[in-house]
């Protein structure tokens, strides 16, 4: 009996942990695995015989030319949560030829830091839909400067001296972002019940929204693909 006791509570330490985030009472959660593919008419086509960029085997061969879902490292799960004001740092670092990050979730509000380590001055804006733009004030190399995002939307943050110099930011009230590459799992945690929305994003590609609703004692799994045609085929909420 003692021994079916201690198997059973092992197993039940297992399941649950396999399954998602620790139960927490009054609290809910939302997690799952966020990945990306290529357009369905590309799978399709490659699970054919022939050759050309698909092998024997019916896989794509991806070329320089081509976007390799499967390896992307800058996907993005934000959730939006309404008692969210903003106000996280986030670090950008100007090299001569790239920046460090091609894309960033942030929220409305949150502090936008640009590091300069290239080799001449570097004028930095943020700019929105609709004309919207802020201004960095000048970077010398080595130095950094900073803004509050006023925005929301899909913005770019470019530089004067620097056309190569581009990122692309996700801006939302209340977002609450996180990174992941292609197949990589994510969860957000000790959630208040209530109405989100959850976002999944990729720079390239555009956002899938889903309303989700969080209840006490309730995790819930929740698995994105993103590829073209599915966000083409979604309904997301204004």
């Amino acid at each position: 009996m003692k021994n079916f006791l201690i198997n059973s509570l092992v197993l039940f330490f297992l399941v649950n942990c396999a399954s998602g985030p620790a139960i927490v009472p009054g609290k809910g959660a939302v997690y799952g695995k966020i990945s990306a593919q290529s357009h369905k008419d590309i799978i399709a086509k490659a699970s054919k015989k022939g050759g050309g960029i698909y092998s024997k085997k019916g896989e794509v061969v991806f070329t320089k030319q081509m976007v390799n879902y499967h390896q992307l490292k800058e996907l993005y799960v934000c959730i939006l949560d309404s008692s969210f004001a903003g106000g996280k740092d986030h670090l950008l670092i100007a090299e001569k030829d790239k920046m460090s990050h091609r894309s960033l979730a942030i929220a409305k509000g949150d502090r936008l830091w640009v590091q300069n380590n290239s080799n001449q001055v570097l004028t930095f804006f943020l700019a929105g839909q609709e004309d919207d733009i802020q201004v960095y004030s000048p970077v010398k190399p080595g130095e950094r400067s900073v803004i509050t995002v006023a925005q929301e939307g899909t913005l770019e943050l470019g530089s004067d001296e620097n056309e190569i110099l581009m990122t692309t930011l996700f801006s939302r009230s209340g977002l609450m972002g996180q990174k992941h590459s292609s197949g990589g799992s994510y969860s957000f945690e000790n959630l208040d019940p209530g109405k989100y929305k959850i976002l999944f994003w990729y720079w390239r590609l555009g956002f899938i929204e889903k309303n989700i609703v969080i209840k006490a004692g309730v995790n819930i799994e929740l698995n994105q693909v993103l590829s073209v045609d599915k966000i083409m085929a979604s309904k997301n909420d204004p």
